[in-house]
């Protein structure tokens, strides 16, 4: 406690500290992913993954995938045209508003997704030997909670500046 008083700084145990932790974890992810998802498609950069893992079987407008993953417009707008070029998406104008598209998996897309997916089940699997499958299934209910509630300060936030 005294060295708390002395550097003004609340030091945490870093197998305790909250922010490392999700740091720390979302690295290993990334690093996870450029090893065993990244090498079968060449140059897929990290920042496709939100984009892509978005879109669902009968496509999404960028507007819902903008808020759902958490990606500015002007982003996305960027990544949408890098993911057409290599032929894992397509998008079209929504009639009712030019500026917005609806974005759909080519079948290129489709089978990236699902090839990533299943690497991803085969790591899911390996967490579930490592803590077991209670312990895992407690672990995504707790993020999953956490989520929803900041997606819920971002969303009264969102509604208190209109």
């Amino acid at each position: 406690m005294s060295e708390q008083m002395e550097t003004g700084i609340t030091q945490y145990d870093d197998e305790k500290n909250w922010a490392r932790l999700i740091y720390i974890s979302k690295k290993h992810l990334d690093i996870w992913s450029h090893q065993n998802i990244r090498p079968d498609y060449g140059q897929m950069k990290l920042s496709y993954m939100p984009l892509i893992f978005n879109v669902r079987q009968n496509g999404i407008t960028n507007t819902e995938i903008s808020k759902k993953a958490l990606i500015a417009k002007q982003a996305m707008s960027r990544t949408v045209k890098e993911l057409e070029t290599k032929g894992l998406i397509t998008s079209q104008p929504l009639k009712k508003d030019k500026r917005s598209y609806k974005i759909h998996l080519t079948d290129n897309g489709k089978k990236f997704v699902n090839e990533a997916n299943n690497k991803m089940l085969n790591l899911i699997t390996e967490y579930k030997n490592l803590v077991g499958e209670k312990e895992f299934g407690i672990t995504v209910d707790v993020l999953s909670k956490i989520i929803r509630y900041h997606e819920k300060l971002n969303h009264d936030a969102d509604e208190a500046d209109e």
